[in-house]
């Protein structure tokens, strides 16, 4: 079945306040999981297989420990669908006093919908790396305000890349930042040295190489567009699963729940 954009964030909204989900969290999680599946990303395959664990209350994120150019987070096992745009928000914050800045999440759950938070500092001005782990490959997605669309790359190593930062950021020793080695940690780079990162753009897509799987810009941009114009592929069986979930799981309406925006007369 072909769904239009407005179609995906109102049933991706629902599903996420059906979780109890406080609405603000819910409405940019909507548009992640909206944004990814127009751009090929499987948005709502993710939001599937994160539902047992969206489930419960949503435990506050911590600032562990910060320096002049690294922040560390706790996630709070939170869903980088949900906790992304605020990371995203706080390291253009820092990208205001410093030119080149890293926050790293821990306990939380990466996966490729982090895209559109990649989207969403280049709009910004800025240019962006963040770097995931699965458990076959690490993945880049890499972004410039050049370009609407980043790139993104599946590959077993990047210390390449993550020598590169630490080099940008000045941290040596003990201090540098290190590739994820777990699959609940993701890591947001993010730097007004835009031509920098636009080489390393076009280092990758200018490469023929079978070591790592690339999406391209143009990828993106042809995916996006397509989408938008066509409306996008979805499974049906998926999106009744997931409708019958967010029912079946509708928290009881109460004080709190109203209050954070879910229940029975949200």
């Amino acid at each position: 079945m072909r769904v239009s954009h407005l179609e995906l964030y109102t049933h991706c909204k629902k599903i996420f306040q059906a979780l109890g989900v406080p609405y603000g969290y819910a409405e940019e999680g909507a548009e992640t999981v909206a944004n990814a599946e127009f751009l090929g990303l499987y948005g709502l395959q993710q939001l599937w297989d994160e539902l047992p664990a969206l489930q419960g209350e949503i435990e506050e994120i911590e600032i562990l420990n910060e320096s002049d150019s690294v922040t560390v987070i706790d996630g709070g096992k939170q869903s980088g669908m949900l906790l992304g745009k605020a990371c995203a928000d706080y390291l253009i914050a820092r990208l205001e006093e410093q030119p080149s800045v890293a926050v790293c999440v821990r306990d939380t759950r990466p996966s490729r919908v982090l895209a559109q938070q990649a989207m969403y500092i280049s709009r910004k001005g800025h240019a962006s790396i963040i770097l995931y782990k699965k458990p076959s490959h690490s993945s880049l997605i890499i972004s410039s305000p050049n370009s609407i669309y980043p790139i993104m790359i599946h590959k077993r190593d990047n210390e390449d890349i993550i020598e590169g930062i630490n080099k940008e950021l000045g941290l040596t020793g003990d201090k540098k930042l290190k590739l994820p080695s777990v699959t609940t940690r993701f890591c947001m780079f993010g730097t007004t040295k835009v031509d920098e990162v636009d080489k390393i753009i076009d280092r990758f897509e200018n490469t023929i190489d079978t070591k790592y799987i690339l999406t391209t810009t143009d990828d993106f941009e042809q995916r996006w567009e397509s989408s938008w114009q066509f409306g996008t592929e979805v499974s049906r069986e998926l999106w009744l699963d997931l409708n019958e979930t967010g029912k079946r799981m509708l928290v009881e309406s109460t004080d709190q729940s109203r209050e954070r925006g879910a229940g029975e007369m949200a």
